[in-house]
């Protein structure tokens, strides 16, 4: 359906940051709300208050994909922090993006993320990344597995907020690089196209065997159904303030969340457990800030400024955020001893992989209801909620998303 303006600013708020009168404001988009939301628009007033430029920022939220497909081009924004890798190139959003020139240097992991292959043309830069295999409990009460297989969680001790479909997904990522290394590699080589014929392979069904047994064990048919309307922040809570779990697989950003609910020191963390004698998985994701074409210089300068590094010892709004564990960032080490670690293994050349679902575009591409995260949803309940035997809810799953490729 066509978006109009007029639709657009009715579901979308904005929060205009003042500048100087007369100019028209810059239109940022982004998909926070609450704390984050608060806490991104501090780290713009700083750049009004230096460039005295208007900016007005809206939480776009979910609807992020449909604002920069959309056919109204007066509702596309001038820069756009965007949740999932896949969209820069997405066939209809990559032309109304502006190539990013003039700005720092990004890491080269980080680089090759956002340039189309054989292209050379940056479309945006990192803004936030995070660091998602991760298992969260509190402190001393728990001891890491051996190994996926070896993972055998008692019911209610493991909390999924399975209300939200990136969470199974997260889940799903990391039991297939642990997995299969290979298959996980095969379906993004190093073009932005992939391989969709990798999902056809018998181990994309075992993965998802492996994975189904796991929440099998960890839910009863009660337990199962409440996991479906728990959202990711009352998982969290599940754990570290009502004490009704005991793990809690989280990225990084799980942490403020805890502190603030639970108190300062009460949790550590273990890497999601890794296959047989292969290595943890690492999955990575991120934020990247792109200048949409319609924005001009002035959108590309704000990607360039908002995503600069910082000198080690400069102290801002986003240095702060950095600092209390709410954000990591390629080019600053956190200072919370919990994320230094994780932040490490984030800039360290090795085991990497970007967001299997962050990734995909078309009848695949993420959203509650749709996509990968409909099909895990539905595993999630076929095997907790429901009665369906892993393998046999397994081998379903995979004919949905080999289905899902194939259109």
């Amino acid at each position: 359906m066509p978006t109009s303006r007029r639709a657009f600013l009715a579901a979308v708020p904005a929060v205009l940051v003042a500048g100087c009168a007369g100019q028209p404001p810059l239109r940022v988009a982004v998909v926070w709300s609450g704390e984050e939301l608060r806490r991104f628009l501090r780290v713009v007033d700083a750049y009004v208050a230096r460039y005295r430029r208007p900016v007005s920022v809206y939480s776009a939220g979910d609807n992020i994909s449909a604002l920069l497909r959309g056919p109204a081009e007066d509702v596309i924004p001038d820069v756009a922090v965007i949740p999932r890798l896949g969209l820069l190139f997405d066939p209809v959003v990559q032309p109304r993006i502006r190539p990013r020139t003039g700005g720092h240097a990004q890491p080269e992991f980080w680089r090759r993320l956002v340039t189309p292959y054989g292209s050379g043309q940056e479309l945006g830069a990192w803004f936030k990344i995070a660091n998602k295999s991760l298992v969260w409990h509190r402190t001393g009460e728990q001891r890491p597995p051996a190994s996926l297989t070896a993972w055998q969680p008692r019911p209610g001790t493991l909390a999924i907020g399975a209300a939200d479909g990136w969470v199974l997904s997260d889940w799903f990522e990391n039991v297939l690089l642990a997995y299969a290394p290979e298959v996980y590699d095969g379906l993004f080589p190093p073009s932005e196209q992939g391989n969709q014929a990798w999902w056809g392979v018998a181990k994309v069904t075992e993965a998802l065997t492996l994975l189904a047994t796991i929440w099998r064990e960890a839910f009863t048919h009660d337990q199962g159904r409440r996991a479906l309307t728990m959202q990711f922040h009352d998982s969290i809570l599940d754990v570290f303030s009502y004490r009704t779990a005991d793990v809690v697989a989280a990225p990084d950003f799980a942490l403020p969340v805890i502190e603030l609910y639970g108190g300062r020191d009460v949790a550590r963390h273990f890497p999601f457990p890794q296959h047989g004698n292969g290595p943890p998985p690492l999955v990575v994701g991120g934020d990247v800030a792109v200048a949409m074409r319609g924005g001009g210089q002035d959108a590309l300068d704000f990607v360039n400024w908002l995503t600069r590094p910082r000198a080690s010892g400069e102290r801002d709004a986003l240095t702060g955020w950095v600092d209390e564990g709410g954000f990591l960032t390629p080019y600053r080490a956190p200072s919370h001893p919990l994320l230094r670690a994780p932040a490490q293994a984030l800039n360290r050349a090795g085991n990497r992989h970007y967001d299997l679902s962050d990734r995909l575009i078309g009848r695949l591409e993420g959203g509650d209801g749709r996509g990968l995260w409909r099909v895990l949803t539905e595993l999630f309940t076929d095997v907790t909620a429901g009665t369906v035997a892993p393998a046999t809810a397994a081998v379903a799953a995979r004919e949905k998303i080999v289905e899902g490729a194939a259109r």
